[in-house]
């Protein structure tokens, strides 16, 4: 008798395992579903803006190209706009002792930025290649001759309409009052010059060596001149004139990610003079090598800058010929004289 039951037991567990809705009549069971043969498409990878390493929020950024704006650096005019906005700033000195910003702004944009002031000679070999849109005050006659020899677009108070305005404060003298604004900037630029930045910057971990510091300080040998400073503090290299804090119109301080000491043989101008007879300040190798420091991530890294030709972005390299990598973020060029031309700067690492 159990004989006689157990080939009906086994039918029915066998029942229960075949998926739903298939017949238990002894039938074979519907064949499985074919399996496709195209692969998951891959998540497609932010594009990567060249200038700072980090994410662009959509392509139509990576492929537009950058604006450069002439931003003084003079205590009269203080607090400065639009500087924290930048992703590369040069730091270059000019007649006086004074230095001078070349603000830049890519993937970011600025909706007041400066005061704005003229352009110098060697404007075209900072910022070429990178871009060729430049917002100044003007600038002398050979000077507009330098930078219309290089083919940059220049874009002052008379030709860029509503892009710059004067904006009045009390007490601040009318040179210290213009402004301009990156968005309408490009429009009016990208008109004649289109590109995206070329730049050889690299972004990533570094793990070469490196001296631990916590500040630098540097002297850009001009009888005007604060001395600039760095502190390594809340993971960025928060920034120091004379002193006291650069502090943004915001209200916080100015601090980047990424500094570099790009140092130069300086001399002055034999043919350039500002208004009070002060010689302007000229670059005698735009082109060749010259030592370089790095500070990134409370350290600083040795090497030195590369440029084959005026049109060739510059390179960094470490002491042992490695590509220089920078945290990805915010990137500030100290172009630094050296101690071979007529005007002489220094620097020194703090602990």
């Amino acid at each position: 008798m159990p004989r006689s039951r157990r080939p009906r037991v086994l039918a029915a567990a066998s029942c229960l395992v075949l998926v739903l809705g298939a017949a238990c009549s002894g039938g074979d069971a519907p064949p499985p579903a074919a399996e496709s043969s195209e692969p998951e498409p891959s998540p497609t990878p932010d594009p990567i803006c060249p200038l700072t390493g980090q994410d662009a929020s959509g392509a139509e950024l990576v492929d537009r190209p950058a604006v450069a704006v002439k931003v003084e650096n003079n205590p009269v005019a203080y607090p400065l706009s639009g500087l924290e906005e930048a992703e590369v700033v040069f730091e270059e000195l000019v007649e006086g002792g004074s230095t001078r910003f070349m603000a830049i702004y890519h993937c970011t944009d600025a909706r007041k930025v400066g005061p704005v002031r003229s352009a110098r000679v060697v404007d075209p070999g900072i910022m070429i290649p990178i871009t060729k849109i430049l917002a100044a005050a003007g600038g002398n006659d050979l000077v507009r001759g330098a930078l219309k020899e290089a083919k940059v677009v220049v874009l002052d108070e008379e030709t860029s309409g509503k892009a710059m305005r004067r904006i009045p404060r009390e007490g601040i003298a009318l040179e210290h009052t213009l402004y301009g604004n990156t968005v309408a900037l490009r429009k009016l630029g990208e008109k004649r010059f289109a590109k995206p930045p070329v730049t050889s910057f690299e972004f990533g971990a570094f793990d070469g060596p490196a001296k631990k510091t916590r500040s630098v300080t540097m002297d850009f040998g001009g009888t005007a001149g604060a001395p600039v400073s760095y502190r390594w503090s809340k993971g960025r290299w928060a920034r120091f004139d004379g002193g006291s804090p650069l502090t943004a119109e915001a209200g916080d301080q100015i601090a980047v990610d990424n500094v570099v000491i790009e140092l130069h043989t300086v001399k002055n101008s034999e043919t350039i003079f500002d208004v009070a007879g002060n010689p302007s300040i000229e670059i005698a190798n735009e082109t060749g090598t010259g030592a370089a420091m790095l500070l990134r991530d409370g350290k600083a890294i040795q090497g030195r800058w590369i440029r084959k030709k005026k049109k060739s972005p510059v390179r960094f390299v470490t002491k042992s010929g490695d590509p220089m990598v920078f945290a990805p973020g915010t990137v500030w060029v100290e172009l630094l004289p050296d101690r071979k031309g007529e005007i002489k700067g220094s620097f020194s690492l703090g602990k």
